[in-house]
């Protein structure tokens, strides 16, 4: 059986993804040419791999083993990386990481431990920060990379930009919010939401009320502090739109509930964020390496499967 390295790439990034078009927007490649080379991969071991429906696509038998010995050689190559980095003496001294908190839970926090276990000499500095903070903390050199939420309409380009995984958006309020049917965006108006940022193209509040033509509430309160706005919403009648994830935090599944909403919410991207990753240090290479294979990992758990948006 001869498989090129690249094709296992593919095929790693088309079982984390669930989706053609996905893994092709992440490999920066077409979806033609990821069909491709699925195909090449079915003709050189003379079955199908996958299987396809309306929710996306997956691997078969055959494809699973594939990707188990896929998976063993994509972590022996990272490993022997870091080994020839050891033996070469190359100094990898310090990495500065930005994270906004949607990203910052499964394999985001799994990858600064095993980077931390791995180079314990480098000084790894995380900082958390809002997706427009990030920018611009990216471009005045501030750190190096950052892993970031990011919706359409905000700035990304001329950076390079990665997405591993996108997230499902839900409406959340209090345990004892008086909303407790399905609902319209129209019947909040009167309510007072809570946003991330304050209004311009990087909210994805003021994204969504233009989606469907309606104004803006009048009472918002702007804040980046997910456990401010836990508090909050738990203490008054607030709403506001959070990630699928937020709610896996400790102590706010407790306090606070989804409201069922009649209008669909756009998905969030998940990604990496940085001027030129060409220029990148090989600590900042090593960290990406391991956030793609983490990433990868994570997204067969079935924790994941509940919160990951999923395309064809």
């Amino acid at each position: 059986m001869r498989i090129k390295l690249h094709q296992l790439d593919v095929l790693l990034e088309v079982a984390a993804q669930g989706s053609l078009s996905k893994a092709a927007r992440t490999l920066h490649l077409t979806q033609p040419a990821i069909s491709k080379t699925i195909q090449e991969i079915e003709s050189e071991i003379g079955m199908p791999i996958l299987d396809r429906s309306s929710r996306g696509v997956t691997l078969n038998d055959y494809g699973q083993v594939l990707l188990r010995h896929a998976r063993d050689i994509d972590r022996s190559l990272s490993q022997a990386r870091e080994e020839i980095d050891s033996l070469l003496g190359q100094s990898l001294s310090q990495l500065r990481v930005g994270f906004t908190s949607a990203a910052a839970y499964g394999p985001f926090t799994t990858t600064l431990l095993h980077f931390q276990q791995r180079f314990p000499t480098v000084k790894l500095i995380a900082m958390e920060a809002r997706p427009h903070q990030l920018y611009e903390a990216l471009e005045n050199n501030r750190i190096d990379l950052a892993v970031i939420s990011a919706t359409t309409g905000m700035r990304i380009a001329p950076m390079y930009w990665e997405i591993l995984y996108a997230l499902g958006n839900t409406l959340i309020a209090g345990r004892h919010h008086p909303v407790t049917h399905r609902v319209a965006l129209r019947h909040l108006l009167d309510y007072t939401w809570l946003d991330w940022d304050e209004p311009g193209e990087h909210s994805i509040l003021a994204q969504v009320f233009r989606r469907y033509n309606l104004p803006l509430p009048s009472q918002i309160v702007h804040c980046s502090s997910p456990w401010i706005m836990a508090r909050m919403l738990d203490e008054a009648p607030m709403v506001s739109m959070w990630t699928s994830v937020r709610l896996r935090f400790p102590d706010y599944q407790e306090r606070l509930r989804p409201l069922s909403l009649k209008e669909v919410l756009p998905a969030t991207s998940i990604g990496i964020l940085c001027p030129d990753i060409g220029r990148l240090s090989r600590a900042g290479h090593a960290f990406i390496d391991m956030l793609r294979v983490n990433s990868r990992d994570w997204l067969q758990q079935r924790e994941a499967h509940e919160m990951v948006v999923r395309e064809e």
